[in-house]
């Protein structure tokens, strides 16, 4: 092999190692497809609640704002278990594409990854939710104080689950995407404080995690493109045998 062909491998092989983590982008079509499910949860419950009990001159906001409301076991369930599902999801997604094509890794991230990702160490984005989660437990203690303990626990089960996520991811969009997925649900559990009167601040948490995952997704999109597109150049690059 020539070392201009060796020197376009590399680089091919480089930038195939590059595009391949968060299942070369799918996985963030599997996040927010559950961030979108526990959304259209928690609005179904909020719309059932204010066509049953709300005054005929009430919207929506206004119930919401002016009537303490806790979320159901049933959404209290999904959101706990939201993260975990999304995690396992990522690594089956990761496991199909490495089946498929192959698993090459590249350390560091340069060129078109490094123009939208964002800055800071690895550990910033799992310390913010452990961060999240703690004040949102401190609040709910100080609220409901000894019957806190289900909820506090369920917040501090998805706290250690960073520690998971946290060291095995190995890209920011991975990261982003566990981010996306975690903080609403620790939002939703801490409704189960009657005294905080989370549901309006809800839908606004949600609303702005969901613009945050359609720019995950543009990203992720950009993302397996390429990958394919340098999937092909891999394959150009195979020796003919005469």
């Amino acid at each position: 092999m020539d070392s201009t062909r060796l020197a376009r491998l590399e680089d091919v092989t480089r930038r195939y190692g590059r595009y391949r983590p968060c299942g070369a982008g799918l996985g963030v079509l599997w996040g927010g497809l559950l961030l979108a499910a526990l959304g259209l949860m928690m609005l179904r419950w909020t719309t059932t609640e204010y066509a049953a009990h709300a005054l005929q001159t009430q919207t929506l906001w206004r119930f919401l704002r002016d009537t303490p409301l806790t979320p159901p076991m049933w959404l209290v369930v999904a959101a706990v278990a939201w993260p975990f599902i999304g995690w396992l999801g990522l690594l089956a997604i990761q496991r199909w594409v490495d089946g498929q094509f192959g698993a090459v890794t590249a350390e560091g991230v340069t060129g078109a990854c490094a123009a939208w990702r964002p800055k800071g160490p690895r550990w910033l984005v799992p310390s913010m939710v452990v961060l999240l989660a703690c004040l949102l437990s401190g609040v709910v203690i100080w609220d409901v104080q000894t019957a806190a303990a289900p909820a506090v626990l369920a917040m501090l089960a998805i706290a250690a689950w960073t520690f998971v996520w946290g060291r095995r991811s190995r890209d920011q969009l991975t990261l982003l995407v566990m981010f996306a997925l975690s903080v609403p649900s620790l939002y939703v559990i801490a409704g189960t404080d009657r005294n905080a009167n989370f549901a309006a601040g809800n839908l606004v948490i949600f609303g702005s995690y969901f613009v945050l995952m359609l720019w995950l997704l543009l990203q992720g999109l950009i993302r397996f493109f390429r990958f394919l597109k340098v999937r092909a150049d891999l394959v150009a690059l195979r020796p003919v045998h005469e």
